[in-house]
């Protein structure tokens, strides 16, 4: 039977499956990735890879994780601007690996002051695509977001905000700190959401700056972390308060990543930027 399982740590810690978590407290594992790819690719690698394995033994997977690399993830839509070559020079620059990840959107940029969620759905097509997934998700996260201190989280875009949408999350209508995008492909769906907690100098000034590079209207005071309003406030303890509503709210099983898929996705090299969906179509991945 196919199980609904959540993975909560890192991409490279020495574990083997679905959603990772580490029983009572949720102890977020953030061991880093070593492999010639990189943190920042093997993360973004692992979902892509998951998402085109035939015959899923699982229904839902979450990854919840802690991200090991400052990364630039870029889209598909970003390839079609002329100053792509630009943006992912700035990005290298600023010591950002400049990655192009398959869920769509547009650019998003991170390090370890963020929280990374991977929802993946064997069971969904592209007849299940669409603003309902988004919505439902929006609405799940933003009760977390809410429960975490005096964070006036809401549903919606706000002016002049990085890869903007519908769905993001914003504090007060002024700020946004959630983003997320979908693939969806003929073995199910990925939804992968990046929620922003202490956003640091360098964040803010590579999304304004590859924002520039790529043509893209930017508020930059529309850039901001969680812990601009819940003080003390840490990637690890909202990766836990996500962990923790994964659990409740879809039954999910802690469990590992599949066994080697970790290993599959280290052996990958490519150009600058790293194309994942290129890869993981040319190098496929088989549960075992």
């Amino acid at each position: 039977m196919a199980e609904n399982l959540l993975v909560s740590g890192s991409a490279g810690s020495v574990i083997a499956g679905p959603l990772v978590s580490g029983g009572a407290g949720s102890v977020i594992v953030d061991a880093p990735v070593s492999s010639s790819a990189g943190p920042a690719i093997t993360e973004l690698l692992v979902p892509a890879l998951l998402l085109r394995t035939p015959h899923a033994p699982w229904a839902q997977l979450v990854h919840i994780y802690v991200p090991q690399g400052p990364t630039v993830a870029f889209s598909g839509r970003d390839l079609r601007s002329p100053g792509i070559a630009d943006a992912t020079a700035v990005a290298r620059a600023a010591g950002f690996e400049p990655v192009v990840r398959s869920p769509g959107g547009r650019m998003v940029a991170y390090d370890t002051g963020a929280v990374v969620i991977d929802h993946l759905d064997s069971t969904t097509d592209i007849r299940h695509a669409g603003s309902a997934t988004f919505a439902a998700n929006a609405e799940a996260h933003v009760r977390v977001l809410r429960d975490l201190g005096d964070v006036d989280a809401r549903i919606g875009e706000v002016d002049g905000e990085y890869c903007p949408g519908e769905y993001s999350i914003n504090v007060g209508g002024d700020t946004k700190v959630v983003g997320s995008a979908q693939r969806v492909t003929s073995t199910g769906s990925l939804f992968s959401t990046v929620v922003q907690v202490e956003v640091s100098d360098r964040v803010r000034a590579v999304i304004a700056d590859v924002s520039k590079a790529l043509g893209y209207d930017l508020r930059e005071s529309s850039i901001a972390g969680l812990a601009d309003y819940a003080s003390g406030l840490s990637s690890s303890d909202v990766a836990a308060a996500f962990v923790a509503d994964y659990r409740e709210r879809l039954g999910m099983t802690d469990g590992p990543l599949p066994d080697g898929v970790v290993a599959h996705a280290s052996r990958a090299t490519g150009g600058s930027p790293f194309h994942v969906d290129d890869w993981t179509r040319a190098n496929p991945f088989a549960v075992s």
